[in-house]
């Protein structure tokens, strides 16, 4: 079996003396997280200048002439795709259900008498544990057979808690199926978007990421017609059954498949080509110093962003999860705000190929900066229409999906792009917590302040508050400087 070490993983780091495999610097390389050129130094990026260093890396493929390689291998096409499209049903079925949730709302209270709060209460809770899960399997997923083992066991507990929702009566049974045990299962298979995928793509990886985290979108394009269909034909009760199988057969069963990283089977990042068994040819990797937890810990960077994409992330369930409730207040039929909630996914998927292919040329600072600034201007714009403007108004749900859909992968590509693939699950478990709070408590929030004052014009306005801050945050941010380590030469001059 071929190792990362085999195949030059060390080009995330700078070399260090006594280096066994050979790292030659180009002396000048454009910078192609800026767009600059600048010099490559041979202790690797200047202290002070953290660009993503392009190296030529000589990797030398141990593998015997006669051993037979892996099935992934062998495939025509690059099996990072196989870990994209995992991370999509796992999307589908994770922060999808946020949008089935929102459409049982109202038959779920007529039958057992719920206040809206109340029943949003389970549907925060069940992000809310990612407080703590997030943390603890941050580690996990950098581990070889950790996110596989992981990932089943998610699955597993996630199709059968929604299948067992089909039997409750009491809001404590809802919050304990759904939102403490569901809980668990969406926040491990949710990173398989953050941690994964990010490990198979460098020069891709805007765009895989992207992908990976469409199964959220497309989920609202399709869950409103999948749950009105089945709410119609077999009841609320035996939908939530439907859904456990469902999340079962595309969700759980498949990721039997899943791979921590490329270099595990015998492959290169983006499919980059392999030397043949026994030699040694070069194998040029562009990307950045894989930090530690602990030295991305120890930046002003790691802390600016998690707390400005964590406040962003108030936008991301909020105004989606209540968005159908929003429409009937407003004195639309439960079937158009229905259509809002579709017109929402249009935009949420489309918007994905576009700012992932975006992603892969420019760098995801000033994007996600253009982003939350759009994003500041669209989330309020509902309280501006003129009333006479009838079904018009439902294309907000268009405008919030162009938003949120742009904002989901980006917000979880910035882990990997700032600090590296080698270590992108335990930083980013340790950073997730804030967000998760904040995105989980959103649909709550928002039920809450409609309870309270009798509209939901407070809620949209503090969301709208909490983008705008995250705009300015990711202004405020610098690249993390690249840390020096004992041994390693001083930099050069300049």
């Amino acid at each position: 079996m071929l190792t990362q070490e085999a195949f030059g993983e060390r080009v995330v780091q700078p070399p260090r003396r006594n280096c066994t495999h050979p790292l030659v610097p180009t002396p000048m390389l454009k910078d192609y997280t800026f767009g600059i050129p600048g010099p490559m130094h041979a202790h690797g990026p200047r202290r002070g200048v953290p660009v993503p260093t392009l190296w030529t890396s000589v990797a030398h493929n141990t593998q015997p002439a006669s051993a037979p390689r892996p099935w992934q291998a062998r495939l025509p096409f690059f099996y990072g795709w196989i870990v994209v499209g995992l991370g999509f049903f796992g999307a589908f079925f994770g922060i999808g259900l946020t949008w089935a949730a929102g459409l049982f709302a109202v038959p779920m209270q007529d039958e057992m008498g719920w206040s809206r709060s109340a029943y949003f209460f389970g549907v925060s809770l069940r992000g809310w544990i990612g407080i703590v899960v997030s943390p603890l399997m941050g580690s996990f997923l950098d581990r070889k057979d950790g996110p596989r083992t992981l990932m089943l066991i998610g699955g597993l507990l996630n199709s059968l808690t929604l299948a067992a929702v089909s039997q409750v009566h009491e809001q404590w049974q809802f919050a304990l199926l759904f939102g403490v045990i569901g809980g668990v299962a969406q926040t491990v298979q949710s990173g398989i978007s953050v941690a994964i995928v990010p490990k198979w793509f460098i020069k891709r990886r805007g765009f895989a990421v992207a992908i990976s985290t469409t199964g959220g979108g497309l989920a609202a394009f399709i869950m409103p017609t999948l749950i009105s269909v089945l709410n119609t034909a077999v009841g609320w009760r035996d939908s939530w059954i439907v859904l456990g199988v469902l999340a079962l057969i595309f969700a759980t069963l498949p990721v039997i498949l899943l791979c921590r990283q490329p270099e595990d089977i015998g492959l290169l990042p983006d499919g980059e080509k392999v030397p043949a068994p026994g030699m040694a040819g070069p194998v040029r990797v562009q990307e950045v110093y894989s930090f530690t937890l602990k030295e991305a810990l120890h930046t002003n960077t790691f802390w600016l962003l998690m707390v400005g994409v964590s406040i962003g992330s108030l936008a991301n369930n909020g105004i989606p999860a209540n968005m159908a409730n929003i429409f009937v207040d407003r004195g639309f039929t439960l079937e158009d705000a229905g259509v809002a909630l579709t017109l929402y996914g249009v935009g949420s998927i489309t918007t994905k190929f576009v700012v992932g292919w975006i992603a892969n040329r420019v760098h995801i600072r000033p994007l996600l900066i253009g982003l939350t600034a759009f994003g500041a201007l669209v989330t309020p714009s509902l309280l501006l229409f003129p009333p006479g403007i009838g079904s018009w108004a439902l294309g907000y749900g268009l405008l919030v999906g162009l938003f949120v859909g742009a904002y989901v992968p980006m917000h979880q590509l910035v882990w990997s792009v700032y600090f590296g693939r080698g270590h992108v699950g335990a930083i980013s478990g340790v950073a997730r917590p804030m967000g998760i709070i904040l995105i989980s408590g959103s649909p709550f929030m928002l039920a809450f302040l409609r309870d309270s004052l009798g509209s939901y014009d407070t809620g949209i306005l503090v969301v709208t508050v909490a983008v705008a801050v995250c705009s300015l945050c990711l202004y405020l941010v610098r690249p993390p400087k690249t840390p020096l380590h004992p041994g390693d030469p001083a930099p050069a001059a300049g």
